[in-house]
């Protein structure tokens, strides 16, 4: 067949596709392998493809990432090693209905990462997925019917966001939906009613400018105006968007803050913003290119339980871009395991008998059981998900490629209810690791590592070799009964084995997370200077022996001569439970005579707090380690703001709704009389 005949058979071929996919409001995926030019030639100027991944035609992986939430026709997308799943997904959520998504095959099958493999095995296997390849693989779509008209519904959602500025106050909406719901869409045209019908002062907050486009796009349309950027003077109302840092520490002044996309920001940042403002709707994506909606919604869910419980939700389930059973959707959930579910076949029948330790097969997975096994790569994933809300489809991709991630799964009659990741580090040239010392060098895959060894200013700890903690999840209705512990063990068994240095992980310090990992043995070595921007915490470094480690010593001790001066300087702003939880962390030394007989004077009211806060400091740590795991108890957390943080009488009484120092004072004061045990 000549080249003219191809063009022109592909020419037909795209119409056919494109005409069906517009009939039925859909997009449509095609497998293609022929030239990038080719392929491009055989569109219409005027609806001429997007390429994407390859940097020189079109649009980097990095590039197609920042369109989220903007819109597009016809996409090429190159599928070659360094193919992106996510930026993928996310660039394929832009395109509207009668589009055509083109995976551009671009390198031999065999060439390709497994993940890449598996992800055209399953394209292979799905018939509503086309094929145009040059050894006459033809294949059409499989024919859907017509759809019913097609209509978007936004005006439950509409009025829901408008009833928030003009209801109660303290009644947030959560406005929940998969990717092309209209979220953003029913934000804007919310927003546009409401100021129609008064002066509003509208603030809108989401991860980044780029990720607020839609809803500003429906705000101007709504409104007729064609005004520049995400700052809107309309009759007497005032719409801007404003980064949530920024949100956090200036604190303006609105009627309704509005925050799109909260999928991508810190919870404690949510939870704050909560606080600070009365009229909130927050909108995100459960099933999305971040693959970490419902993990992510049930944490907020709960949050808003906790502080706002008068909380309303709503989602929205009719498809906005493109018709109800959407082809490409559908493959893409399945392609990317974005429609997995908690395991929660995996509850047992009599909740009150917990489960047994030595009924659950402890097993190391390799890669290629994963990619063997696809309903087995969908339980771990699925627990992944509803364990850490920033799991990606690049997650996904990483589990079968890279070689130096290691899986433990715990299963019980053949169900999994535990996992846990390993990320091999260390084991670097003596030339190598000076350089990262020195900051020349930053190795990819060596974050734990890299990060104690600069740390400490000592090359030897690259070295030797490291197995870091990378993720641990356990299902929901296992949890608390020491299924993670049992991970740890089994994988501090099989380090020992093959001489590993120690464990190690890095996270997003909790309360409760910071006792878990001190209970298994890690020892705290670095604590970040800056909130982490996916959990909103201060980054813990910690580090379990399995050798004897000389800079694991100088580690430890370095850390507790620095963590009471960083509570007073960089961290003041850490949350008092974690304070109090990382207390433990510290050295135990009895009290000497002196600080004792301070401490009794100060219960007998002849020394002030700030007279004593030494010997306070000294007492309030011992006290600590032998609190119950989550104490609550408003005295306490003055204590620490006070003793520990350093913060101000004025700062003190403000955030605990006290009087002034003297009430404040005197609640320490009863609070040490009750717990001192030194008499």
């Amino acid at each position: 067949m000549g080249t003219s005949t191809t063009s022109s058979t592909l020419q037909q071929f795209f119409a056919d596709l494109i005409h069906s996919a517009t009939l039925r409001a859909h997009r449509q995926l095609v497998c293609i392998d022929y030239p990038l030019d080719f392929i491009v030639a055989a569109f219409d100027e005027a609806a001429t493809p997007l390429v994407i991944g390859h940097a020189d035609e079109g649009l980097s992986w990095r590039q197609a990432r920042q369109k989220l939430g903007q819109e597009c026709g016809h996409i090429v997308v190159e599928v070659g090693a360094d193919f992106n799943a996510e930026a993928f997904c996310a660039i394929a959520g832009c395109c509207r209905a009668g589009s055509l998504i083109l995976l551009r095959l671009a390198a031999p099958k065999e060439a390709l990462p497994p993940s890449v493999r598996r992800l055209v095995k399953q394209l292979e296997l799905n018939e509503s997925v086309a094929f145009f390849l040059r050894h006459q693989v033809r294949r059409p779509a499989e024919v859907l019917p017509l759809p019913g008209q097609h209509e978007v519904r936004q005006e439950n959602a509409i009025e829901a966001v408008k009833k928030v500025a003009t209801g109660h106050r303290r009644r947030p909406l959560l406005l929940t939906a998969d990717r092309g719901r209209g979220k953003s869409a029913a934000l804007g045209i919310a927003v546009a009613q409401l100021v129609m019908n008064k002066p509003r002062k509208i603030l809108v907050s989401a991860p980044t400018p780029a990720h607020a486009a839609t809803l500003f796009s429906h705000i101007k349309s709504s409104l007729g105006i064609e005004t520049q950027g995400q700052v809107i003077d309309y009759q007497g109302s005032d719409i801007r968007y404003i980064a949530p840092d920024t949100l956090l520490q200036e604190t303006p002044l609105a009627d309704l803050l509005l925050i799109d996309e909260a999928a991508a920001i810190p919870l404690p940042m949510l939870s704050q913003c909560l606080h600070q403002y009365s009229r909130v709707a927050i909108a995100t994506t459960e099933h999305g290119y971040e693959g970490t909606g419902r993990a992510f919604t049930i944490r907020l869910k709960q949050l808003l339980d906790a502080e706002q419980p008068q909380w309303r939700p709503l989602r929205l389930t009719a498809p906005m871009r493109w018709a109800d059973n959407d082809p490409v959707e559908r493959v893409l959930n399945a392609l990317f395991l974005l429609d997995v579910d908690p395991p929660e076949l995996l509850i047992s029948d009599d909740q009150s008998q917990p489960v047994k330790l030595d009924n659950i097969v402890v097993q190391r997975l390799s890669p290629a059981q994963l990619l063997s096994d696809e309903a087995l790569l969908r339980s771990l994933f699925a627990l992944l998900l509803a364990a850490h809300y920033q799991t990606s489809p690049n997650d996904l991709a990483r589990l079968l490629d890279d070689d130096s991630i290691i899986v433990w799964v715990g299963s019980v009659a053949g169900e999994l209810v535990s996992a846990c990741v390993i990320n091999e580090e260390c084991r670097l040239s003596a030339d190598l690791s000076r350089a990262v010392v020195a900051g020349q060098r930053r190795l990819k895959g060596h974050l734990l590592s890299q990060s104690l060894a600069a740390h400490l200013g000592d090359p030897a700890i690259l070295h030797q070799s490291l197995w870091r903690v990378e993720r641990i999840a356990v299902a929901e209705s296992y949890r608390y009964q020491g299924l993670g512990q049992q991970l740890i063990t089994a994988v501090a068994q099989e380090a020992s084995k093959l001489e590993m240095s120690c464990l190690g992980v890095s996270f997003g310090a909790t309360a409760r997370l910071s006792r878990f990992w001190l209970k298994q043995g890690f020892e705290p070595i670095k604590l970040g200077l800056k909130r982490d921007q996916a959990s909103g915490c201060y980054s813990l470094q910690m580090v379990k022996p399995i050798k004897r480690l000389a800079w694991l010593q100088d580690g430890v001790a370095l850390f507790r001569h620095s963590l009471p001066i960083q509570w007073m300087t960089t961290h003041q702003a850490m949350e008092v439970d974690i304070v109090g939880a990382m207390m433990c962390f510290l050295s135990d030394k009895p009290l000497a005579g002196c600080i004792d007989q301070q401490i009794k004077g100060f219960i007998a009211g002849g020394v002030g707090v700030d007279a004593s806060l030494a010997s306070l400091q000294m007492w309030l740590r011992q006290h600590v380690k032998a609190l119950p795991s989550h104490p609550d108890d408003n005295a306490l957390y003055v204590l620490i703001s006070r003793i520990i943080l350093g913060h101000s009488w004025s700062t003190v009484c403000a955030r605990y709704g006290l009087t002034g120092k003297k009430q404040a004072e005197a609640m320490i004061r009863d609070y040490v009389m009750r717990h001192d045990v030194s008499e």
